[in-house]
């Protein structure tokens, strides 16, 4: 007996339904096994990086401070590197999506605690990365990392002049100083700019909200006051002490304008390289827990690495572990990616890995590129041109 259509409709819809509950009960599984074994160790694990991070501080700083050669100045660049790069991206990027918020015996690892060693504002960040980024994840107008500041990363986005530029712009400009930059996006100046400057003004792009008695001026004084503690610290603190003490200014200022770069670009191209993967995702699979675990499933791609370098990336390398457990402890993604694997083979589902970093950012170089140009003009059957 043939199925009407609308029969053929309703049974397609039971199928997914029936799919997105079986996910949701096998992702949910995998986060309530991760979560039932935090313990000691993971007190252990945040309190030795900061440890770790605060040695590397001591070491690079004081290289970086009686350098009289370029081998001493080169070290003292590596472990101060080394100390804001765990700060910025496995200590204070983990800890603000609450990860460690379960342990009462360490509340300076508490999200709403923690104060961040990054020119970041610590309230922005959560409203819009933890609230909106990971929430809405690709999803059009709703995710205000899909099309960041000027960047175009899809065909919906109207294209301007600006775009033309954008692979340039952000690799000279934007990512040498991304942290610096994160506020801008956060707090809402960036959707200023774009309806200021923008023909269309903020169409394509999400914007951020903030309370209603929350001004203009209590932004910008928020803003000042994240960066100006690392720029208080970085270009006059130190490099005033290091001039006091009969050393160089100007060396250890440039010592630390280096580590900031080689900080910014690190943080940038780990991040960027694990997003913007296609489709965009429908707003409504926040209607099924199961079909928002396979819209983040579609939108963000792992890359290879050992467990040392995973540190290092912040274990954003397993980005999909990430937007799929944001509050687990990042050092338990490398174990819970293998169990993702096997319901992803289960349910033929594509869990996206790029081989190696290197590869990841040359996908993601092409994507930005890709979109840096006008969609290409196509024919009407009545053989007008029009845009795609």
């Amino acid at each position: 007996m043939k199925l009407s259509t609308a029969e053929n409709a309703a049974t397609e819809q039971a199928d997914r339904t029936a799919l997105y509950d079986q996910i949701e009960a096998e992702f949910e599984a995998i986060k309530q096994r991760y979560r039932a074994k935090l313990g000691p160790e993971d007190v252990a694990y945040i309190k030795g990086l900061r440890l770790k991070s605060r040695i590397a501080e001591v070491i690079g700083r004081g290289l970086l401070w009686i350098s009289k050669d370029p081998l001493t100045f080169a070290l003292g660049v590596a472990f101060t590197w080394l100390h804001r790069n765990l700060e910025s991206i496995e200590i204070g990027h983990n800890v603000l999506h609450g990860q460690y918020d379960s342990f009462p015996e360490i509340p300076q690892f508490h999200s709403r605690n923690f104060k961040w060693k990054a020119p970041v504002d610590e309230e922005g960040w959560r409203r819009e990365h933890n609230g909106l980024h990971h929430v809405h994840t690709n999803v059009f107008e709703k995710d205000p990392d899909l099309n960041h500041g000027i960047l175009r990363m899809n065909d919906q986005v109207p294209w301007n002049n600006y775009h033309r530029w954008q692979v340039p712009m952000y690799l000279f400009i934007a990512y040498p100083i991304v942290l610096y930059g994160f506020n801008q996006q956060n707090l809402g100046f960036r959707q200023s700019y774009r309806e200021r400057h923008f023909p269309t003004g903020n169409v394509g792009y999400a914007p951020v909200h903030h309370p209603e008695d929350v001004t203009v001026k209590d932004l910008k004084r928020r803003h000042w006051l994240s960066v100006g503690r690392v720029l208080f610290k970085e270009y006059l603190l130190f490099p005033t002490l290091a001039l006091l003490t009969g050393f160089s200014y100007w060396k250890v200022f440039l010592g630390n304008m280096l580590v900031d770069g080689l900080n910014n670009y690190w943080v940038s191209l780990t991040i960027q390289a694990t997003h913007f993967t296609a489709p965009l995702q429908p707003e409504d699979a926040l209607r099924h827990k199961g079909h928002w675990y396979l819209t983040q499933l579609d939108s963000s791609v792992n890359f290879k690495g050992g467990r040392a370098m995973s540190i290092l990336w912040g274990h954003l390398n397993y980005q999909i572990e990430h937007h799929l457990f944001p509050d687990v402890p990042s050092r338990h993604y490398p174990d819970m990616a293998l169990e993702v694997q096997e319901v992803c083979k289960k349910h033929g589902l594509n869990y996206q890995c790029n081989p190696s970093w290197g590869r990841a950012i040359r996908n993601y170089l092409g994507v930005m590129w890709k979109y840096s140009f006008p969609p290409k003009a196509a024919q009407t059957p009545t053989g007008e041109a029009r845009h795609a």
